[in-house]
């Protein structure tokens, strides 16, 4: 009965899978004959938040546009924060850690243009256009038009949990530490770890006629940081499809109204109870798959018994 012959050449492997037993015949080796079901547990990175904390700013506002006059048919708007700049030092963003307490960091923040999508709507609720105001909030100079003392003053100063530090300005020197900014635009709408923050708002008074807005501001700050977890599987998504109808019955319109393909290799379980990180061996023989490997053709340059 032809056996598999596994190589005891060395190799670098993870211990979830150089352990894997051979089956009774031969040799079990997912690099060439992965496993195709659902998988019970499933091992993720997820990118996890250790602490966040949030404040709420208001303050009123010009929209940069003569609302009566170019949109004389809007009544009403709806707002979106899509970005958001600032810079660091004194009035500025501010990161400290605190003397004996190293993992948490006190953050001032100060400053901080946010850009908008204002969306103009009719009485009916239809678009009519979108617009792109800025504001300053938390401004640094108490005579700036968006300063007030009590909704919007010139900074605030918030404490974070933060056990694995911060983020640095990529080709400095690891000395500035820095503050990603979850935004809409496709320069910034995505995680970093370290500090993030990002902000929600809503209009609270529209003027059309001054074409000002009142806008609240929440911002949140919080750290996060990339970990590997395993969580319970429910199963793969079943994505929705559309059908093309023919009467033609010819093998590209069967396929067209048919099932949608999919890629059904499941990822290995990593641990108990089903251990198919052992299902892994250096096993050079070509077949060697779900089977056991008694059928095993001799391949040039393969020694097979």
């Amino acid at each position: 009965m032809a056996k598999c012959k596994c190589s005891k050449r060395p190799k670098i492997a993870s211990q979830t899978v150089q352990g894997i037993a051979p089956c009774q015949n031969g040799c079990f080796d997912v690099c060439t004959n992965p496993i195709c079901a659902d998988p019970k547990v499933l091992s993720i990175m997820a990118p996890l938040v250790y602490d966040e904390i949030g404040i709420n700013l208001c303050t009123n506002f010009d929209l940069g546009v003569d609302v009566a006059t170019t949109y004389p048919m809007v009544t009403c708007a709806t707002a979106k924060v899509i970005n958001a700049t600032y810079t660091y030092g004194d009035g500025n963003v501010v990161i400290d850690s605190l003397v004996g307490r190293p993992n948490c960091y006190s953050v001032t923040l100060s400053n901080i243009t946010v850009e908008f999508a204002v969306n103009l709507y009719d009485a009916n609720g239809r678009l009519v256009d979108t617009i792109y105001p800025t504001a300053v909030y938390l401004p640094s100079d108490t005579t700036a038009p968006t300063y007030d003392d009590e909704t919007n003053p010139t900074s605030v100063e918030l404490e974070i949990f933060a056990p694995y530090g911060y983020s640095y300005t990529a080709g400095e020197t690891a000395t500035t530490p820095v503050i990603n900014f979850i935004g809409y635009l496709d320069s910034n709408n995505y995680l970093q770890q370290g500090l993030n923050l990002y902000g929600i708002a809503k209009i609270l008074d529209f003027d059309i006629t001054d074409s000002t807005a009142t806008v609240g501001l929440t911002l949140i700050l919080q750290s996060m940081y990339y970990a590997g977890y395993k969580v319970a599987s429910a199963g793969r998504i079943e994505t929705p499809k559309g059908s093309i109808i023919s009467p033609e019955n010819t093998d590209c319109m069967m396929f067209v109204a048919g099932d949608l393909l999919d890629l059904a290799i499941k990822p290995l379980d990593l641990g108990a109870p089903f251990y198919e990180e052992r299902l892994k061996n250096s096993c050079n023989t070509p077949g060697c798959g779900n089977q056991a490997c008694d059928t095993v053709e001799t391949v040039p340059g393969i020694e097979v018994n």
